[in-house]
């Protein structure tokens, strides 16, 4: 290629791509030119798959894919096709799974190479230009992968035959599973429970949302302590650790230990909207303020840096900004004394852990260390006095951090994403009665349908993020599940009749008439050489748990048989593998959970504007209640609501629990005595002088000791 001329990225609209359009390397977007061209002239394929908010990803471009001698290599010897996951989740998905099967593992930038007709032999994650003795160079990579083409075909045909096997394996008989798979998960799940820090396992840590959701189901099921005990912990840990932003609310993407302390700096909106939900649910079992708080400040981050003027939602901020992997959010001990002043810095520096050697390359991720009550006592001041100096010193603070260069914003809009987020919004309104968050969830919600579903079905993507690309199943599983959200957040009856359209589409488009279950991509889309449905969850829940759940939840509304049949076939075809693996299904396992009940049926009829019916609402979404579902009656109702009408035309409500059903209720005094109770708080787990001993660390004389050579010439010290 001519030096600096645009390569075939130029026209694409995915800010991923565009950071490649002006590479040496001649990269293609995926479609048939590059397809056909591989195919023609018989060259392999060098395929990359990244996002923009990917730190591994930035690395790999500056070092290799700038590099003039790896770009002439990847020319003149394969078809290099670069793809942006969340544009393209179906290629991401087939291809990751290919790279497990061929290295045991997975991550981004996912690179591997193809044959012509796009199957997988060789490839990896991040590589460096040149190898140092320990890891493989990307330079050396591809020529061994080009060589391997070459010169041993058979070799590559073995390869690529025992990939794809992995990829479709062998049909399986439908089985039935029962409610004893979601304490199997949940066994091994506390197997790998780490007691100490919170989470599971030992390493880096990711926030996993859909485990802790099936958690809190099993905990309302069995009325589980021990599985109550590993929320409050880990979420507790991940609230105030350095995953969760101190200053701008938000979480970053996972922990790089595993304490929750050094994150890996990008934001996305599909985990803030997955966690906001988790929190809110959390705060409505337990109501502790701190889960409250964090869906607060979640909300809050997605609303002020993540939000169109559309009322839709961006996809992410990157981990770099100008300054490097996480600049923007780090401190130095000595910056933050010059904003404060000593004073102040010191209460500042003991409430979020800030040392003079820092805790991430000699600065500091900011994270709850001490309490406020024990920064009050050790201190000699009143506590109010330490919650206004941790207040103003976030604001000022804050104030400063926006004066420095801002991370990439990726400003595609995608629809499974924003129905993740408007799911959330609906619940944080339930649970709060905040019409803010009904009124952003309201305005998302139209937005999307107005702009993504039409005659040729739900669009992933609208033409000036992507060129109008058709949805995949998540996009239809998600903004299906937000759509019941809406109408369970406001009883309007237009919410429920998008539902039905687009789960009859969803069905229509994705599901697999011979064994059940959905496929990632609709039969109208060009084939890849896999089709895949992908039950066990990855990053987040499995798109077949979600659409399994609304499914589920929808035929409870409408009456329609055609919905909970299709939820619980569902279920039955992937039952070996739910058995094979529970703890890898906690998404279909909550899914299970719904299906196999009881579910508790409320309809609600007569003025909607009478304050007993909002005392009603309040009265009923305070605890958390996962098996419910919530109908309205008003002359046009769904079948839920069929006959149940409004008592002397005052506010009524008619519940249903574990097949009885109550006199109506007219008040909610009268609702919490027909309410079922939910599982009580049996230990005292929320304690604050436990959290307290908890917060104590080793380095904690360290931090005093040092604290105390800072502060020593201030006459500031503990009084």
């Amino acid at each position: 290629m001519p030096e600096n001329s645009p390569n075939h990225l130029a026209n694409a609209t995915s800010p991923y791509l565009q950071e490649h359009a002006h590479q040496p390397v001649d990269w293609y977007p995926w479609g048939a030119e590059a397809l056909d061209k591989a195919a023609r002239e018989g060259r392999p394929i060098f395929l990359s798959i990244g996002y923009s908010a990917c730190h591994w990803c930035h690395v790999m471009a500056r070092e290799s894919f700038s590099d003039p001698e790896i770009a002439r290599l990847l020319n003149e010897r394969f078809v290099s096709i670069k793809v942006d996951r969340e544009e393209r989740p179906d290629i991401d998905a087939l291809y990751m799974k290919a790279l497990v099967a061929l290295t045991g593992q997975g991550g981004w930038p996912l690179n591997l190479f193809l044959t012509p007709d796009q199957k997988p032999y060789l490839g990896g994650t991040y590589y460096p230009p040149a190898g140092d003795g320990h890891r493989t160079g990307f330079s050396a990579l591809v020529r061994s992968a080009y060589e391997m083409f070459e010169q041993g075909e058979a070799a590559v045909a073995e390869r690529t035959g025992k990939i794809l096997a992995a990829l479709t394996p062998e049909s399986t008989a439908p089985a039935d599973c029962g409610v004893e798979r979601i304490g199997e998960a949940v066994e091994w799940l506390q197997e790998r429970y780490d007691p100490e820090c919170g989470g599971f396992g030992a390493g880096m840590k990711f926030p996993e949302p859909m485990v802790y959701t099936l958690l809190l189901r099993h905990w309302v099921r069995t009325e589980s302590s021990d599985a109550l005990m590993i929320l409050d912990k880990s979420l507790t840990a991940m609230a105030e650790g350095g995953l969760y932003d101190q200053l701008g609310n938000g979480f970053h993407r996972y922990s790089t230990d595993r304490r929750f302390l050094v994150p890996h700096f990008e934001k996305m909106l599909d985990d803030n909207a997955l966690l906001a939900k988790l929190y809110i649910d959390m705060f409505q079992a337990t109501k502790q303020e701190i889960y409250l708080e964090t869906f607060e400040g979640v909300a809050a981050y997605v609303q002020g840096e993540l939000t169109s003027p559309e009322g839709l939602f961006y996809s992410s901020q990157s981990a770099e900004s100008a300054e490097g992997e996480g600049a923007y959010y780090l401190w130095e001990l000595k910056e933050v004394l010059n904003l404060l002043g000593p004073k102040h810095a010191k209460v500042f520096a003991r409430a979020y852990g800030l040392t003079p050697a820092g805790n991430f390359q000699r600065k500091n991720v900011l994270y709850r260390k001490d309490s406020m009550e024990k920064i009050a006592e050790e201190e000699g001041l009143p506590i109010f006095e330490v919650h206004h100096i941790l207040k103003k010193g976030r604001e000022t603070l804050l104030h400063a951090r926006r004066k420095r260069p801002l991370p990439v914003r990726d400003e595609k809009i995608i629809t499974a994403w924003n129905g993740m987020m408007i799911t959330a919004l609906a619940a944080g309104f339930q649970a709060t009665r905040e019409r803010k968050y009904l009124e952003a969830a309201l305005c998302a919600g139209l937005a999307l349908w107005e702009s993504r579903f039409g005659e040729g079905g739900l669009m992933r993507l609208a033409p000036a993020d992507g060129g109008a690309t058709p949805g995949f199943l998540d996009d239809h599983a998600h903004f299906l599940e937000a759509l019941i959200g809406l109408y369970e957040a406001t009883q309007g009856k237009a919410w429920l009749k998008r539902a039905a359209q687009l789960a009859d589409r969803m069905i229509d488009e994705f599901w697999d008439a011979e064994e059940g279950g959905f496929f990632m991509t609709g039969a109208s889309r060009p084939a890849l050489i896999a089709r895949l449905k992908n039950p066990a969850d990855e990053a987040g829940p499995s798109a077949n748990a979600v659409a399994v759940l609304a499914l589920a939840r929808l035929g409870r509304f409408t009456g329609n048989s055609g919905y909970s049949d299709k939820a619980e076939t569902a279920l039955r075809g992937f039952g070996p593998h739910i058995a094979a693996n529970p703890a890898a299904h906690t998404g279909l396992l909550a899914a299970l959970d719904f299906v196999k009940g009881p579910v508790s049926e409320f309809v609600f009829a007569g003025p909607r504007e009478a304050p007993a019916c909002e005392e009603m609402m309040k009265t009923l979404h305070q605890d958390y209640r996962p098996n419910k579902v919530v109908a309205w009656n008003d002359g046009d109702e769904p079948a839920l609501a069929a006959g149940k009408r409004a008592q002397a035309g005052e506010p009524t409500l008619f519940v249903c629990q574990k097949g009885t059903c109550h006199p109506p209720v007219v008040s909610a005094q009268g609702l919490l005595k027909v309410l079922e109770r939910p599982p009580e708080i049996r230990l005292n787990i929320f304690d604050e002088e436990k959290k307290v001993n908890e917060i104590k660390s080793r380095e904690e004389a360290n931090f005093l000791k040092a604290m105390g050579e800072i502060f020593k010439h201030s006459g500031l010290g503990p009084r």
